[in-house]
């Protein structure tokens, strides 16, 4: 395998018999929050029909998985996972744990969905991280072990 030529500066890749690939880490963090799914327009007739036993506020411990990539330095890292936890932490965990998320602002005129919270980190992290040249590449939040959405990069 060989570093491909032309490759931005922030990212790192092979190229290898099968295409291209990256180098990413992955660091996972876990918060408790309290949500209710609705929609302020709606009856609770009928976000109960569209939302089920969700319109009722409820918690989850969520996991929150973030992937970043970018070049590795004279470190061998492309970021320390400790600058990496202190992002997350900063800009998205302190904000979330231990809250109920539909008090929060950037959810007043929508559903806190697993679908709504994924895009929301996704922005908030992708500007933070791009200042530090670090691209993110995904972000998956775990509402249950087995309910999860996932918003990625493919650039």
């Amino acid at each position: 395998m060989r570093r491909t030529s032309g490759s931005p500066p922030n990212k790192f890749s092979l190229t290898t018999k099968t295409g291209v690939a990256m180098l990413t880490i992955t660091r996972e963090f876990v918060f408790s929050a309290a949500h209710r799914l609705h929609q302020n327009k709606l009856s609770f007739q009928e976000n109960r029909a569209l939302y089920g036993k969700c319109c009722n506020l409820h918690g989850h411990t969520y996991r929150l998985r973030v992937s970043v990539a970018g070049a590795t330095g004279a470190s061998g890292m492309i970021i320390h996972f400790a600058d990496l936890k202190k992002t997350v932490n900063d800009e998205i965990i302190s904000r979330y744990d231990q809250k109920f998320l539909n008090d929060l602002p950037e959810f007043a005129d929508m559903p806190v969905t697993a679908e709504n919270m994924v895009c929301r980190i996704f922005r908030v992290l992708e500007a933070s991280l791009a200042a530090m040249d670090i691209q993110l590449k995904a972000v998956t939040l775990f509402e249950t072990p087995t309910s999860w959405a996932t918003m990625t990069c493919d650039a």
